[in-house]
Formats: C-alpha cells, structure tokens, sequence
C-alpha cells in the first residue's frame, strides 16, 4: 500500500508552515506576535527644570511681577530713609542693608503664598500634576524655587547698598563702612528665606491665596498681641513667637541657647502647616 504524497503548489503557503508574521498557536500554545521590543525607560522632569519652571511661573505672572515691583519701591524708600534721615555715623553698608530688607521680610512671603496656591487658583493642576504626578516633587521644586528667589533679592540687596553706601560718603560725609557684619546679613537671608518658605507653608496648607495670605498676616500678629498682654505667655513665646527668634537670629546675636528656640518655633509655624499641606495636596483631586 503505498504512502499519500503532499503535493505542494507554488504560490500556495503550506499549511504546516506558519507564514511569517503571522501567530502560531502551536508551539507553546501561546501568541507570538515576533520579537519583542524593548521600551526605552521612562525619564520624570529633572528637579532643577522644576525648579527654573516654578521660578519663572514666580515672576511672570501679574501679580507676582507687581509685588516685585512693590518691594523694589518699599526697599528703596527704606534705604533713603536711612541715608537721608540717619547720623552719618551710623551709616554704612550693613545698615543700609538691613534697611533695605525691612521691606522685603514683609512682602515677600507673599510670592510664597501665591508660588504654593497657584496650581489650584488659576486652575492649572491638572497640567502641572499630569506632566509630573508627583506632586511632593513639585513642592519641593516650589520651597527650592522661592528660597532661590529670596537669595537672588539679597545680593540684588547687597549690590544696591553698596551703591548708596559709596553715595553716602560723597554727599553726606557718612561713615560708609564696607566691613561688612556676616552675622547680621547671614541672618537676616535666613530669616527671609525661613519666612517665605512659611507662606508658602500656608499658602499649602490653605490653597486659597486670599485666605493663606490673611492667615500667614493675622495668626502670628494675633499670637504676639496675646504674648505681649498676657504675661503668663511670655515665657513660651521665647519658644513659641517667630518674631522675636527671627529678631535674634537677624541681629546677629545667636547663642547656643537660641537656636533650640529657634528650631521649636519653626517647627511650629512651618513645619505643622507645611507637613499639612503636602498631605492634603497629595490627596486633593486637581
């Protein structure tokens, strides 16, 4: 008896072959669908672009640029007052310095408050947390960008004074001292960038800029009025009150026993608000 033959016909796949390209059920009883491809792996935003993005988003917007310009104008009336009004004598670098920063401790948080509550008021999370998801990430670039903005203001600060402070010598025979007080101006660049970063603690915790700016304003007002007329709080508040650890620490005068109460009332007005509010922005629905 003899054996069938397959007869293959040109033009024609055998049907025992699979064609290439095709998916062949029959070797391992899975799909095979050719080879496999390799993803290239997925890159987040550098920090420092997030950084530079925030800071840019900080200054060219209408209301951030008017508060700049505010504090430019509020800086230089402070410096005029001191260079016109003071004694000679008591005019040099590091006093017109302080001078300057009067203002610039006042407004500035204020950036901060509208750099933490702009995702949410102008309607922008939704962008800002598809492109990059995490969003303690993002404010963290937030804190990096503001803390950047508060140096750059203080050696824009410095270089100003120095101006004057040369202006002074000429026109009013002051003293002009160029010897610079580290102390003083290391504490008052901490003090501001502490202070920014606690708007931007509010302005978190808040994510409403209207009420996170009238908050960071009236509570720490409020808690220092209590401290000053009730005398049973004016222990604590050497703990407690950041206005008077923020005066030490920018008049220079830091001792060992100063910092810890520095540290406690940081951790209370920025810290607790801070720690709040990137809770409460990881949760919230853009």
């Amino acid at each position: 008896m003899s054996t069938p033959r397959t007869t293959h016909t040109p033009g024609r796949a055998d049907s025992r072959t699979p064609i290439s390209g095709s998916t062949d059920f029959r070797s391992t009883g899975s799909v095979s669908t050719g080879p496999a491809r390799t993803a290239a792996p997925i890159r987040g935003i550098p920090f420092l672009r997030l950084t530079a993005v925030e800071l840019r988003k900080q200054l060219d917007t209408r209301a951030g640029l008017w508060l700049l310009v505010a504090i430019a104008v509020v800086s230089a009336g402070f410096i005029a007052l001191t260079l016109f009004t003071a004694e000679p004598e008591t005019i040099t670098w590091t006093s017109l310095t302080a001078a300057a920063s009067i203002g610039q401790l006042l407004l500035l948080p204020l950036i901060g408050v509208m750099a933490a509550t702009s995702e949410w008021s102008a309607r922008t999370a939704l962008t800002t947390f598809t492109l990059e998801p995490r969003r303690t990430r993002v404010n963290g670039a937030k804190l990096a960008s503001s803390a950047t903005l508060g140096l750059l203001v203080m050696v824009v600060t410095l270089a100003v004074s120095a101006l004057l402070n040369a202006a002074g010598i000429v026109w009013r025979d002051a003293d002009g001292s160029w010897a610079l007080d580290w102390g003083v101006v290391a504490g008052t660049t901490l003090a501001l960038v502490l202070l920014i970063w606690q708007g931007v603690a509010f302005g978190l915790a808040f994510l409403s800029t209207p009420i996170a700016i009238v908050a960071y304003l009236a509570l720490p007002t409020v808690w220092t009025i209590l401290t000053v007329t009730i005398e049973a709080l004016r222990e604590p508040a050497q703990w407690l009150d950041t206005s008077l650890t923020f005066m030490t620490l920018m008049s220079g005068s830091m001792t060992a026993d100063d910092w810890p109460k520095l540290a406690v009332s940081v951790l209370v007005w920025i810290g607790v608000p801070m720690a709040y509010g990137l809770w409460r922005t990881a949760r919230r629905e853009p």
